[in-house]
């Protein structure tokens, strides 16, 4: 019996766990471009990429600041709206990965449609539901019309962390 009962505390808690991870919903806090939390847990969109807080590039030959751009964006599509984020996956950083929505809209999706965030597709779990075909003709149609991040001259969001050995919150 003694055995038993540590085994039985660890299966509630991933059942628990688990069942509590599928869905975060409330208002949410935008935390930069791609990144928000909900009852204050960080949730990362999924299949998404925005500049960081603090990067730059040049837009009609100044400086931009796409990081915070984004974060903009981001906060005005989500102000005062409640937010449904399916939980799909946690990253490296121990944040939960979420597929987010406000109503019907993709949170990720409308990001990448208006050229504030990259597609970002090779990390999703083999289970997600996100059309990466859909994703990928988001982000060639803002290529095409040069919208957000695509009317300047911006290094990639995942070589700008590289290069300066950024360390995501």
């Amino acid at each position: 019996m003694r055995k038993a009962l540590p085994a039985f505390f660890a299966a509630l808690f991933i059942f628990c766990g688990s069942a509590q991870a599928d869905d975060f919903s409330g208002r949410a806090r935008v935390i930069d471009g791609d990144t928000i939390s909900i009852r204050k847990q960080r949730i990362r969109i999924a299949a998404i990429d925005a500049c960081e807080r603090d990067q730059t590039g040049l837009k009609d030959g100044k400086v931009w600041r796409c990081g915070a751009a984004s974060r903009s964006y981001l906060a005005k599509m989500i102000d005062g709206q409640h937010v449904r984020c399916d939980i799909i996956d946690q990253d490296q950083y121990r944040r939960l990965v979420g597929q987010c929505f406000i109503g019907d809209v993709d949170i990720g999706l409308a990001m990448v449609k208006a050229g504030m965030a990259e597609a970002m597709l090779r990390y999703l779990p083999a289970s997600h539901s996100i059309s990466e075909v859909e994703y990928g003709q988001a982000e060639h149609s803002a290529r095409d019309n040069g919208f957000g991040m695509w009317s300047a001259e911006i290094e990639s969001p995942h070589l700008y962390r590289r290069a300066k050995s950024f360390v995501r919150p």
